[in-house]
């Protein structure tokens, strides 16, 4: 740092020092200036290469898996899906030095002396990118621990704004089960922001008889609660009929031993509602007991003792297997949520190696805040494609329409050049939920559905645009800016995209004589209704009076793609 002030006099450094003590705030700051520049920041355009070979189902295809860098994927995107992301989940790099944070090709480890200045950067740059896709309604969920919670905290804020922090979720893990460990670490962390929080959706009542207002969907219950003496003190609550449980249907015994809460007479659920008034009670004013056991929507809660009560449901539905939905209440604690060895199990016995993956019910869970059956989703941290599976359950169980983009790496390094993480890992996960898989234990596994193109991002420096561009690679982005599903190039001298109608769009790929007396056929077929036509050469073909729009490649493409 000191090179860069060698040659200012002792004024110019006073001003400079008066004018940095002025702006100071509170806030993050790390070494941007000492720290070894990100290469994969540069102003090339970026194309998606389609690769069929590696997609899966049938063309067109509606969601996205994309291989590259993940800053390079974020700027290709944002000619295309500019604030039309309405949630976006990540599980970025911990930075816990045992190589897990990959930066410039290289493991960053815990002796680097910047090393969180590194992490810091890097994830600043692709926050801000993220933002720009994001809906003003939307919602950004990104996972860590506590070796960057608090850093993290400050950058969100620092990119989203405080005003627009929705929560900072806890969700039991696993845990640390490390015999050296002082404290055993059974929990981690996800952080929730909106682009504009004023926007963004409350989660939906189940009971619309319900007003808004009413206490039950208030983060706490504090008025019915009540203490019954001093020497002896019961918190109390009354659970009103209506209000929401965590499962479709099922019934809970009433209960009156040494376990608590306890349930004065049976709790009956049907539709997803309780049926009649319940008052549940915990021992020595233990309010926090009553509110968990709202919280949870009566699936669990722990005695006196610490040990976990999961109730056992009379009734079809046990909560295990209920149709998963959005739900009615978002508490910012989250059990029950599955753990990575389960799910790390579940991808091997699917053939795919990967370890920590996050449990597709956590997941699921998030997405599923945002009440829209038809949004796209989007993680460009995709690592084991734990996001792709869960969209595709969700669909798959309430016959929704959302879509995803997933973006990963290779992880490829010095070590291991030939490592292919998004190829390998993430498009086979998905490929196998998808299309279904036999077991190790050769049992037939049933597919979700759905279908993915496989897309990889390349660099294109933009002086060299009209020759090294591709024409597979101009129509994939045509279609993404169309907001259209991705299906091959032709491979003829022009297409069409769309069918008969006012918003379809052309490609004159050449000016080959058989490509031209194409287009004018269409041309005439169309008539007077406008069209969006491409071309290398658009005033070679630009008739004065034309009701269509002629736009011209690559310009048009690299204006959008911006800095």
């Amino acid at each position: 740092m000191m090179a860069g002030y060698d040659d200012l006099d002792r004024e110019t450094l006073i001003r400079l020092l008066q004018r940095r003590d002025a702006e100071r705030q509170l806030g993050l700051v790390w070494e941007r200036d000492e720290i070894e520049a990100d290469q994969a920041l540069n102003e090339d355009y970026v194309a998606l290469d389609l690769d069929p070979t590696l997609s899966h189902g049938a063309a067109p295809w509606e969601n996205l898996i994309i291989e590259g860098d993940n800053f390079d994927a974020l700027r290709a995107l944002r000619l295309s899906h500019k604030g039309a992301i309405r949630c976006i989940y990540i599980d970025p790099p911990y930075n816990t030095g045992n190589r897990d944070f990959v930066y410039n090709d290289r493991f960053v480890d815990k002796t680097h002396r910047f090393r969180h200045s590194l992490w810091l950067e890097f994830m600043y740059r692709r926050l801000v990118l993220a933002k720009e896709l994001l809906a003003d309604d939307g919602v950004i969920f990104v996972s860590i621990d506590d070796n960057e919670l608090f850093r993290l905290g400050m950058l969100m804020d620092r990119v989203f704004g405080s005003a627009n922090k929705l929560a900072c979720f806890a969700w039991q893990t696993d845990g640390n089960f490390d015999n050296q460990a002082k404290i055993k670490i059974a929990h981690e962390y996800v952080l929730a922001y909106s682009k504009d929080a004023e926007l963004f959706p409350m989660p939906p009542i189940v009971d619309p008889n319900i007003p808004e207002t009413s206490k039950l969907f208030r983060a706490e219950i504090r008025n019915t609660i009540v203490k019954n003496g001093p020497k002896n003190p019961v918190s109390e609550i009354l659970l009103p009929a209506g209000f929401p449980a965590a499962f479709d249907e099922g019934v809970i015994e009433a209960r009156n031993d040494s376990r608590w809460p306890q349930i004065d007479s049976r709790i009956v659920v049907s539709n997803g509602i309780l049926q009649s008034p319940v008052v549940v009670r915990s021992g020595w004013a233990n309010k926090g007991m009553c509110q968990e056991f709202i919280a949870n929507r009566f699936e669990s809660i722990l005695d006196t003792k610490g040990q976990e009560t999961r109730f056992e449901l009379t009734a079809t539905g046990a909560i295990e297997n209920v149709k998963n939905r959005s739900p009615s209440h978002v508490v910012s604690i989250l059990r029950n949520m599955g753990n990575t060895q389960a799910d790390s199990t579940m991808l091997a016995d699917a053939g795919v190696q990967f370890t920590y993956p996050k449990p597709v019910k956590l997941i699921q869970y998030l997405v599923s805040i945002l009440d829209d059956d038809s949004a796209i989703f989007l993680d460009f941290f995709a690592g084991s494609g734990t996001t792709g599976h869960a969209v595709t359950k969700l669909n798959a169980e309430d016959g929704g329409t959302r879509k995803f983009i997933l973006v990963s790496s290779t992880e490829a390094t010095e070590d291991q050049p030939d490592k292919n993480l998004c190829r390998d890992v993430c498009a086979q996960r998905v490929r196998k939920v998808m299309g279904g898989y036999t077991s190790a234990k050769g049992e037939a596994v049933a597919g979700l559905g759905g279908g993915f193109a496989y897309l990889r991002a390349r660099r294109v420096p933009k002086h060299r645009l009209t020759q090294k561009l591709d024409h597979p690679e101009i129509w994939s982005a045509l279609q993404l800016l169309h907001s259209r599903p991705i299906s091959p190039w032709p491979g003829e001298g022009f297409a069409v995209e769309g069918d008969d109608t006012d918003d379809m769009f052309a490609y004159l790929a050449n000016a080959y004589p058989a490509s031209v007396t194409r287009l004018n056929t269409w041309l005439q077929a169309r008539g007077t209704r406008p069209a969006v036509i491409y071309s290398w050469t658009p005033e070679r073909y630009r008739i004065a009076g034309s009701p269509h729009d002629w736009r011209p490649i690559p310009q048009h493409l690299r204006e959008r793609f911006g800095r």
